[in-house]
């Protein structure tokens, strides 16, 4: 009987353990939950990660005038459908003719409700089993503001968060999704220089970790630009669109002022001397004593030539450029200083640039520009005719050599035609004695040219010499 009771009692008491259990259960899927990522989640929802792999079920409430809702899926894979509380169906392509926005991407579906029908409803599609159903519902941008007196060149760094229902969207899926604009619109005001200059786009940014976002997915936008335009009134604006939505945040007209350095060139008048290139202060809110310079030069023998200028106690800071050659010398430079108000500034210079010509000495003799006495300018000039006299007659004789060359080259070609013809003077000077007694021959008769030829034998005859002895 006492083992009994012993079992009656646990019994009893695993009975209300269960009870107790199922009543915090209970309590817990009845309770709306909040995401820690600042997105609302639907209440009601049975499994783990607000969404299982099957099944995919959740209730819209009946007070629910508009929701926005993002299913995230498998790249690739099909839209997700829509399965209404009355069992019909709701999908990308009769989205247009029950009143429902809908954007699909490879990864995601975007999907936005007038007067959703209350209820159970569920998802069909390859939901990803770590997605969530997020209800976009109070959407705002938040934009640090700008710092009141902005100059030409110079860098800002500017910080925006996305929320929703006051907290940051740190979703991984939206890395992709969300991209945030920076728009200058001009005032139009006739009294400035940017009257007539429409919008400028300066960047795009976006919560993905790169380029000058200091951390990805935080839900915090940051990114710099450079005021590349003209001085005057802007307006600026950011901008954040989605397939569905768009925040716009438009801040108070801020001045953007000129640039605070202007130039000043002293160019060198000798070829040893250098040229210098002053920068001057000219805006009263840049302290002086903090400026500090860095830039390259560009020579115009296309050597390039980096430079930096420290912080000192001069207000004007001077560079010497080395006078290489004639053409034009560039430099590029950079200012980083404080203004009187203790902000850091970096601002990207104007293009300094100046044409140089190199002035080399002129080579001859020295003029002289003290005047001398009268007697010695009169020696000075019959000293100068006396020179002058000398060179006329001692002048190279060009014509002289000219005709020795000739003479030269004449008589060596002569000499070679009579070695090579094997002739000598005698022989030269025969032929014409015989060409001569030729032409006698033929205006002769036969009769005298037999005569004077027998007499020439003769005469051979004659000339032979007796070397006989007698014969005593």
């Amino acid at each position: 009987m006492l083992v009994a009771k012993l079992i009656y009692a646990f019994l009893l008491c695993v009975s209300l353990q269960l009870i107790a259990q199922d009543t915090v259960t209970t309590e817990a899927i009845t309770e709306p939950s909040e995401d820690p990522i600042g997105l609302s989640l639907l209440p009601d929802l049975p499994a783990k990660n607000q969404i299982p792999l099957f099944e995919n079920r959740f209730r819209i409430d009946y007070e629910v005038e508009e929701i926005t809702m993002v299913f995230f899926r498998k790249r690739g894979s099909a839209s997700v459908i829509l399965v209404k509380p009355d069992g019909s169906k709701l999908n990308i392509i009769n989205a247009n003719d029950q009143d429902v926005q809908w954007y699909d991407d490879k990864t995601y579906d975007l999907i936005k409700i007038k007067k959703p029908t209350p209820g159970p409803w569920q998802a069909l599609g390859q939901i990803l089993p770590e997605s969530k159903i997020m209800v976009l519902t109070d959407i705002e941008l938040n934009v640090a503001t700008l710092p009141d007196h902005l100059m030409v060149g110079e860098t800002i760094k500017v910080t925006a968060t996305l929320t929703n229902g006051g907290q940051p969207i740190v979703a991984k899926d939206f890395r992709d999704l969300l991209r945030l604009d920076v728009l200058f619109l001009s005032s139009n005001n006739p009294e400035h220089e940017n009257f007539g200059a429409g919008v400028i786009e300066l960047t795009t940014l976006a919560d993905d970790g790169r380029n000058f976002d200091e951390k990805p997915r935080d839900g915090i936008f940051t990114g710099e630009f450079r005021l590349d335009m003209k001085p005057g009134q802007w307006v600026p604006k950011f901008v954040v669109k989605t397939p569905l939505y768009t925040r716009e945040v438009e801040q108070e007209a801020v001045i953007l002022h000129k640039s605070p350095i202007s130039y000043e060139v002293t160019q060198a008048t000798k070829a040893e001397d250098l040229h210098w290139l002053t920068f001057k202060v000219t805006d009263p809110m840049i302290n002086p004593k903090s400026v500090a310079l860095q830039g390259k030069i560009s020579f115009p023998n296309n050597e390039i030539q980096s430079f930096t200028l420290g912080e000192s106690v001069e207000v004007d800071k001077k560079l010497k450029i080395v006078n290489y050659a004639s053409g034009t010398y560039k430099v590029e430079s950079t200012l980083f200083a404080q203004t009187v108000t203790g902000r850091d500034i970096v601002i990207t210079l104007p293009l300094a640039s100046f044409v140089a010509e190199v002035i080399e000495p002129e080579a001859g003799v020295a003029t002289i520009e003290v005047e001398a006495p009268l007697p010695v300018q009169q020696e000075i000039l019959k000293s100068a005719d006396l020179v002058s006299a000398v060179e006329e007659e001692t002048a190279f004789p060009w014509l002289l050599v000219i005709l020795a060359n000739i003479l030269i080259l004449g008589g060596g070609g002569f000499a070679i035609w009579m070695v090579a013809t094997d002739r000598s003077f005698k022989t030269l000077f025969a032929k014409k004695n015989n060409s001569m007694d030729l032409d006698t021959l033929a205006m002769l008769g036969a009769n005298e040219v037999k005569t004077s030829a027998s007499g020439q034998k003769n005469s051979k005859s004659n000339d032979i010499l007796e070397l006989s002895l007698p014969d005593d």
